[in-house]
């Protein structure tokens, strides 16, 4: 046929015939007829889906994974938590669960293409406007894979995580190819992010600003002002962008994070709430957006966005079990125990899936138990969940989320009943995590339902800033050596992030006032805590995204 030989004729020899499709479209006709298009155009193996609930177990499971996906937008609603195309995309953008070398397409009408259009702005491939017929559908494939074709050595790179060399592929294609300059530079660009080699990746960005207004080119210069801690120039440069271009739903997540470094909770409140409503489908806009209104004491949003985020993503890696421990402490404030045991019934679930849990799995069923008790007021047994808590606060993997938890029901038990240790506990967590403002504020509004909790973080934090300015005026005596011990003394009692980092700097300028023997004693001992708690807590964010 026509149709198969153009396919076959791909450049670099790209086999249809080795390809595998999926179509998610809840018109029996609609994938019928995408389905025949697909098999004349030489792909034999087309599978369908009704829904995007059940295309997701589809491609979770797929092997090997679908070369092409083909998903309406628009599906007729069945209950409040029903997905749309965009976002069972963004769903698998997000989890990684979808291989750059698959080709999604987005299909809608004439009434919803600025949706699909801004849908597609956030990813990498392409969409079809109903009505289409057979040469048109041939055509805008034909487009894309050529493109994942020649983009494939990049793609292979990624999949091995050599970041480096993939970078450095996007930047020979960016130099030399007119027709993949835009997406080398978008790939590569989003690459050196990652590899934090911010000029390269704002170097990308503002060459091709240069030649056309790309949104996802101003969106990523925003990313950056981000990575270069100059979050009030991203605020500004995202409301412009958002003034354009108001359905850029990526945007809003960028804009909400540059909000929290502003320390405008109420405000990325309210960028997430937009980036919900244009994708209420989406878990983990959903989970951000709740747990930020849980931090700032409005509970019954929190329980509402947080359980609709368990519902959509009960069979989804976008669930983040992080999420479900809030939605736990959400129902513990409102007094809904059903929805706390729903929220500890996910996690047992997930305990059961994986026998040799992690240290962070272990800490959220922790925190959902310790809730429970307090809900059903076993005060005993609430106790003893806090105690356990606690004790594990100078571990390595320890992180600022379970803080946060621990935190929050300290605030709320001892609220009803005395907690021995509490203060101290409190204490301990503050001088280890209030490594920046933001953070700092956000220990301070985890205890916010009980104020003398609040004043102990905001106390111990302040004590950690006064004693590393303290050490720090040693140097203008140059006493080098009466400084450097202050710093490690307080990094090796806080655990704090900044203080090691910082002490670390102090010895690396002034290290060699000092003799050979202390320098070498202090950076080992620097060295140690610089592993245990840098290095193992960025490994452990690493890991858990």
């Amino acid at each position: 046929m026509l149709e198969s030989k153009r396919l076959h004729g791909l450049s670099g020899g790209l086999d249809p015939s080795r390809m595998k499709a999926l179509i998610i479209d809840e018109g029996e006709l609609s994938r019928s007829v995408l389905s025949n298009m697909l098999r004349d155009m030489g792909v034999p193996t087309v599978h369908s889906a009704r829904r995007p609930e059940s295309a997701r177990s589809m491609i979770k499971n797929a092997s090997p994974a679908y070369d092409i996906i083909i998903t309406d937008f628009h599906f007729t609603p069945q209950s409040s938590h029903d997905l749309t195309g965009q976002d069972l995309l963004d769903e698998l953008r997000q989890a990684r669960g979808l291989p750059m070398q698959t080709a999604f397409i987005m299909v809608t009408d004439e009434a919803r293409y600025q949706h699909v259009a801004d849908a597609v702005e956030g990813a990498l491939d392409d969409y079809l406007l109903k009505p289409f017929n057979a040469r048109q559908f041939d055509e805008r494939l034909r487009v894309i894979l050529e493109r994942k074709y020649a983009l494939r050595e990049v793609f292979a790179a990624i999949d091995a995580g050599e970041f480096g060399q993939a970078a450095s592929l996007c930047e020979a294609m960016f130099a030399a190819s007119a027709t993949y300059r835009v997406y080398a530079a978008r790939i590569g660009s989003e690459l050196y992010l990652r590899l934090g080699q911010i000029d390269a990746a704002k170097r990308m960005f503002e060459a091709l600003l240069a030649t056309k207004a790309v949104p996802w080119a101003r969106l990523g210069l925003a990313k950056i002002e981000l990575a270069n801690a100059d979050s009030a120039t991203a605020c500004r440069t995202l409301e412009t962008l958002l003034a354009d271009n108001p359905a850029y739903v990526d945007a809003y997540d960028v804009y909400g994070r540059a909000l929290l470094e502003e320390m405008k909770f109420e405000a990325a409140v309210e960028m997430l709430a937009k980036a919900v409503q244009i994708t209420p489908g989406n878990v983990a806009r959903l989970q951000k957006l709740g747990s930020l209104q849980l931090f700032l004491g409005d509970s019954e949003s929190a329980a509402r966005h947080l359980g609709a985020a368990l519902t959509i993503g009960l069979h989804s890696r976008a669930l983040d079990f992080q999420g479900v421990v809030a939605l736990g402490i959400a129902c513990l404030d409102i007094g809904d125990e059903e929805g706390c045991a729903r929220a500890q019934q996910c996690l047992q679930d997930a305990i059961a899936r994986y026998p040799t849990y992690s240290f962070r799995l272990q800490m959220l069923s922790m925190a959902l138990e310790t809730a429970m008790d307090m809900l059903s007021r076993r005060q005993e047994a609430s106790l003893a969940g806090l105690g356990q808590m606690a004790a594990q606060l100078d571990q390595t993997e320890f992180s600022f989320e379970m803080a946060c938890n621990l935190l929050q029901l300290l605030a709320r038990c001892a609220r009803n009943q005395r907690v021995p240790g509490a203060m101290r506990w409190a204490e301990l967590a503050a001088q280890r995590f209030a490594i920046s403002k933001p953070r700092t504020r956000l220990l301070e509004m985890a205890t916010g339902q009980l104020p003398s909790l609040e004043t102990v973080v905001r106390n111990a934090a302040g004590a950690i800033n006064e004693a590393a300015r303290d050490a720090m005026t040693h140097l203008v005596s140059k006493q080098h050596q009466r400084t450097l011990e202050a710093l490690l003394e307080l990094a090796g009692r806080s655990l704090n992030a900044r203080i090691i980092k910082l002490a670390q700097a102090t010895l690396s300028h002034h290290g060699r006032h000092l003799t050979d023997e202390v320098a070498q004693r202090m950076s080992e001992s620097l060295g140690d805590l610089q592993q245990r708690y840098v290095d193992g807590g960025r490994r452990i964010v690493e890991r858990s995204e």
